[in-house]
């Protein structure tokens, strides 16, 4: 077995009791609840939506994956947790360790969504009041808050907004297409990714992809542009927020 191989076999999650032991492990670190912290009531929401995960995962019938650079993988997104099937190419290793790789997700296997609150429960949840929280959608603050007719409902592992400008990428599904007069664009758009000028922190910058037919476009926003902008993609309903950076056990002892 070379060393790209190894560090491979080391690194990643290849049966259902790798899958099961890495949760675990996650579940702890979820009750730990120290960077970034949320609040008391999100947490264990948070942890319970693990727990569901848990066991849908206990029910499944996954085979060991013995093809080389196949590897199952689980995401933790906001409103809801993933089981993906995926490949991996153009690994690179630097220093014993694998320094980069090219990773797509093949099939999403099981999903398991939290439950979601009304306005008056999302507020009572949190201790503020509707209008907050009403003002919070306008303003596309609650990213995975979702229409329903002409009713609006919250993740419960959703917290309050924090403070500041986080950047965000929304991916649009199925090939939807999100409709907007001030927005045009959105409308050819796979992928839209916000950040905040480091310079100037009232300007935005909006990058609008499409992968398939290689078009890129770049906006410039106001803060006001940006929060409508946002509600309007939160709205259609046919984006959701791509998975960021998070917490990764690890399983194994390089030494074992």
């Amino acid at each position: 077995m070379d060393i790209k191989e190894e560090l491979f076999r080391e690194d990643y999650l290849f049966t259902r009791e790798d899958i099961l032991k890495s949760l675990e492990l996650f579940v702890e670190h979820e009750r730990l609840n120290e960077e970034p912290a949320y609040s008391g009531e999100v947490v264990k929401n948070r942890v319970k939506l693990c727990e569901k995960f848990i066991a849908a995962v206990k029910k499944s019938k996954l085979p060991v994956l013995t093809e080389l650079w196949w590897y199952y993988e689980y995401q933790f997104l906001g409103n809801s947790m993933e089981l993906n099937l995926c490949q991996a190419d153009e690994i690179e290793v630097e220093n014993d360790e694998i320094s980069g790789m090219t990773s797509t997700v093949e099939h999403t296997l099981i999903t398991v969504e939290c439950d979601y609150l009304t306005v008056d429960q999302y507020s009572a949840m949190l201790g503020v009041e509707p209008v907050t929280v009403r003002q919070w959608i306008r303003r596309g603050k609650l990213r995975h808050a979702k229409k329903n007719g002409r009713d609006w409902l919250i993740p419960d592992t959703e917290d309050k907004p924090r403070r500041g400008f986080t950047s965000v990428q929304y991916i649009v599904e199925n090939e939807a297409h999100i409709e907007s007069n001030e927005f045009p664009l959105l409308s050819v758009c796979e992928s839209i990714f916000i950040l905040q000028d480091e310079d100037n922190k009232n300007k935005f910058i909006c990058y609008l992809n499409n992968y398939k037919t290689k078009f890129n476009s770049k906006l410039e926003l106001t803060r006001s542009e940006v929060e409508r902008l946002e509600h309007a993609i939160i709205e259609s309903g046919k984006a959701r927020v791509e998975g960021s950076i998070q917490y990764i056990p690890y399983l194994r002892d390089p030494e074992d």
